[in-house]
């Protein structure tokens, strides 16, 4: 839920608990694809105030976590390459712009350098 300040900036209006996003995350997918997940994953949110991809070159970094998440849920599809992609978050109102799907077939373990 969103509200506009004085100056047209969008601003939350309220928290949404983790809980909340999860049981989001399920509906939107059992209403999408008809079936239950088998996975859930939550990756808290972070932002770099100083160092932005130096860390891993032994540069100096300043990381600080923020009070949101990525939340993604899923399951196999049956195929070996099609991935389906849907979002629930608010900032998206076109319902096309909502789901993608790609040929996940490229994609390939990779490793830092």
């Amino acid at each position: 839920m969103t509200q506009r300040a004085a100056d047209g900036i969008e601003m939350l209006s309220r928290v949404i608990s983790l809980d909340e996003v999860v049981k989001t995350s399920i509906e939107t997918f059992r209403n999408t694809f008809g079936a239950e997940p088998d996975l859930a994953a939550c990756a808290p949110g972070r932002v770099n105030l100083i160092g932005e991809h130096v860390d891993y070159n032994d540069g100096f970094v300043l990381p600080m976590a923020l009070q949101m998440a990525t939340v993604i849920v899923g399951r196999r599809n049956g195929t070996e390459s099609t991935c389906d992609v849907v979002t629930c978050t608010d900032g998206c109102t076109q319902e096309d712009a909502k789901r993608a799907q790609f040929d996940s077939s490229a994609i390939a373990k990779g490793s830092p350098k």
